[in-house]
């Protein structure tokens, strides 16, 4: 992996990173499994995170966060019950 899991989970959760078969090809099984902590740790702080009730915008800024988080924990967890690991 070019990045440290911490900062290749960080650019996914910021949405500059979007895994799919292609990318995931390329790592090493204790990368896919340190890739898909980092990945769940970062669904932990983004869900401790409070909004207050009038921030639209910050409600909205954490929704789509998690979303893209549990999206890649989806591709990541689905390529690897296709390759057995």
């Amino acid at each position: 992996m070019a990045a440290p899991a911490w900062k290749s989970a960080s650019e996914i959760a910021d949405g500059y990173l979007v895994l799919n078969q292609v990318t995931l090809k390329r790592l090493l099984p204790a990368e896919l499994t340190s890739l898909q902590q980092e990945l769940e740790k970062a669904t932990r702080e983004t869900r401790t995170l409070v909004v207050a009730a009038d921030d639209v915008e910050g409600a909205q800024k954490r929704s789509r966060r998690l979303l893209r988080i549990s999206q890649a924990v989806v591709v990541l967890q689905s390529y690897r019950s296709r390759m057995g690991k």
